[in-house]
């Protein structure tokens, strides 16, 4: 059986929310919120965190695309825009502004579904994608720093390459601190000489 979501509409048309408000739930999500624009939709998104939003392109007020650009870069919710529109100038800007999915109404229930489960699904490999080069772009980032370390060590204590990494090694099991944030305090007491 999929899984449950918690989803915000933003569609500035009553009978069109409640009719997506109907389909989500018999789909066996939960809609955690009906909004009429998107400032309400960003709003919304902040406070609520929902798994997904569901944005009508054209809305009064704040336009689905500008408020599909704020909720995907924060809080990273995954949107999938609605429209009647299926105009290729507006598809190419929905991607730009880091929509996930875009579907043409009127929305089948078939349809909605598969966009739901493949929206989170390609949001928690971005996020997991995101993470991983967190990861790598720290890692990065400490080596560098013992590197540096490892070349000051070698400039003033005549140590060669290996020496200096076994210093490193031996003081911070001694000291119990990281190998990165011991060659961070060389790197910093080195430039105050």
């Amino acid at each position: 059986m999929p899984k449950s979501y918690r989803v915000l509409v933003a569609e500035d048309e009553k009978a069109v929310a409640s009719g997506l408000q109907r389909q989500l739930e018999d789909l066996g999500h939960e809609v955690v919120g009906i909004v009429g624009d998107g400032q309400q939709a960003i709003e919304f998104c902040r406070r609520s965190l929902p798994d997904l939003a569901l944005l009508d392109i054209e809305m009064p007020g704040l336009d689905g695309l500008t408020a599909a650009r704020e909720i995907a870069a924060d809080p990273g919710t995954p949107v999938i825009i609605l429209t009647a529109h299926g105009h290729p100038n507006l598809i190419d800007q929905a991607v730009a502004e880091g929509v996930i999915q875009y579907l043409v109404k009127p929305i089948t229930s078939p349809a909605l579904h598969a966009a739901i489960q493949t929206s989170v699904a390609k949001a928690t490999e971005i996020r997991e994608l995101r993470q991983s080069v967190a990861n790598l772009e720290s890692t990065l980032r400490e080596r560098k720093l013992i590197e540096r370390a490892k070349g000051i060590l070698q400039a003033r204590r005549n140590l060669t390459e290996p020496e200096a990494f076994r210093f490193l090694q031996r003081q911070s099991q001694d000291r119990r601190i990281p190998m990165s944030r011991l060659a961070e305090m060389i790197v910093q007491a080195d430039e105050l000489i």
